[in-house]
């Protein structure tokens, strides 16, 4: 059962990124609070970190809104909120938080993990990309979640970044212009 689901999320991936690239992916845009998305996808998630023993802090709600289509926003912080869960050790927390700079509205997940090897940064964005590829490794995953995000929050006319030093975890942002109406 669990290599099926497996097997079903690495289609489902390989399929986003394929649309991705070649642009033929469709995006409803429309004013979309980020406070109600982000409260969405802790709930979906709360049984994740629940059963690694980490703590969701859901620290802020955004009054702004962002012009995006919502199931794609649920669909990045859902990617960067579940590697920030899988890459806490037990007792850790997971704080999501909204920070407003003039016309921008960023969504900021931190975590407080091993952090991003410096040698790693430059690739962590790209197809396939894990830091430790053995099968042993800390989080399984497709390697394709970061990649994906990137591409649905370009397209969508936003910017996606990290910061991150080993032995202090890390913080994953993403970013879009806001806008007057609340969805």
């Amino acid at each position: 059962s669990n290599n099926s689901q497996r097997l079903g999320l690495l289609i489902n991936d390989l399929l986003d990124i394929e649309k991705l690239m070649a642009g033929r992916m469709t995006f409803d845009l429309q004013p979309v609070s980020p406070g109600r998305v982000a409260q969405a996808v802790v709930h979906d998630l709360q049984q994740l970190a629940a059963s690694r023993r980490v703590e969701l802090d859901l620290r802020s709600q955004s009054a702004s809104a962002i012009q995006v289509d919502a199931l794609r926003l649920q669909q990045i912080l859902t990617n960067l909120v579940g590697n920030a869960i899988k890459f806490s050790d037990a007792g850790g927390r997971v704080s999501i938080g909204f920070e407003e700079a003039g016309q921008w509205l960023r969504i900021v997940i931190e975590d407080q993990g091993p952090g991003i090897d410096p040698a790693f940064h430059e690739r962590i964005f790209q197809r396939f990309a894990q830091a430790d590829g053995s099968d042993q490794r800390r989080a399984q995953g497709t390697g394709l979640g970061l990649a994906i995000s990137k591409e649905l929050t370009e397209q969508m006319g936003g910017r996606i970044g990290f910061v991150s030093t080993p032995g202090q975890g890390s913080l994953f942002w993403v970013e879009f212009p806001g806008c007057r109406t609340e969805g």
